[in-house]
């Protein structure tokens, strides 16, 4: 997950490491992110997020299979990650994102997450990254309240009649 602005978060890979687990199971890369960071990111929005990743829809059998990434940028904020054009998301967090709600509600949740995974699929091979979120969640922000009905009177429309005299 880049920084809303280059180069606030240091070292996003947090000494990221490769393991494998077997043919059957998902390559891992674990590391860690700071919190603050992490809210950083989600508090600029996901418009600002994708800003950075270039991302197409992937089919397989004529299904969604996942977004495929077609680019980084800039290269140098996804340095510490293990992710590369050509790679397809599948699911943050355990969720689906074939939606844009979907997609944006996995974004949101990652606020308040301990931990940020980010399953993938490369050249057909299951991979997972997973992040460990170090600090506390800072209290939601607060929501807009809701639009006020509006309670401004109505023009008076011109009702005058003639009295008769």
């Amino acid at each position: 997950m880049p920084p809303p602005e280059p180069g606030t978060i240091a070292d996003i890979g947090g000494g990221a490491k490769s393991a494998s687990a077997g043919p059957a199971r998902a390559a891992v890369a674990v590391g860690t992110l700071q919190r603050t960071d992490v809210e950083n990111v989600v508090d600029a929005g996901l418009g600002r997020f994708l800003s950075h990743v270039v991302i197409e829809p992937s089919l397989s059998a004529g299904k969604f299979s996942g977004w495929s990434i077609v680019g980084l940028q800039p290269a140098a904020l996804w340095s510490g990650v293990d992710l590369r054009p050509g790679d397809v998301i599948t699911r943050v967090n355990g969720m689906a994102i074939e939606r844009e709600t979907e997609a944006f509600e996995a974004f949101q949740a990652v606020r308040q997450a301990p931990t940020l995974e980010i399953s993938y699929l490369r050249q057909n091979q299951p991979h997972t990254l997973r992040f460990t979120i170090v600090g506390a969640p800072s209290p939601a922000l607060p929501k807009a309240p809701p639009a006020a009905p509006s309670h401004a009177p109505a023009p008076a429309a011109s009702t005058a009649t003639p009295s008769a005299g």
